[in-house]
């Protein structure tokens, strides 16, 4: 088994100074500069994939509910509960 390497350099934990720092203003100016450089889909495409995760979502659906159906008839009509 390998060991992990020890560092005897100190965990850094944020000072005051770096608390005070951070500004909501900022932030929020960061996440909307991060949104705009974003590649957005189109709106037929958007569309299009929602209908594939409607379709598959309703299959996997289907197939789970007749999994659970065939095996609670299954255990209910064969096997004895107390």
């Amino acid at each position: 088994m390998a060991s992990r390497p020890t560092s005897n350099a100190p965990v850094r934990r944020p000072s005051q100074q770096d608390v005070k720092r951070f500004r909501v203003v900022q932030f929020f100016q960061d996440v909307v500069s991060e949104l705009r450089k974003a590649i957005w889909p189109t709106r037929e495409e958007t569309i299009r994939l929602t209908w594939v995760v409607l379709v598959v979502a309703s299959i996997v659906g289907a197939l789970l509910g007749g999994f659970d159906f065939v095996l609670s008839r299954t255990f209910t009509r064969y096997v004895i509960l107390p």
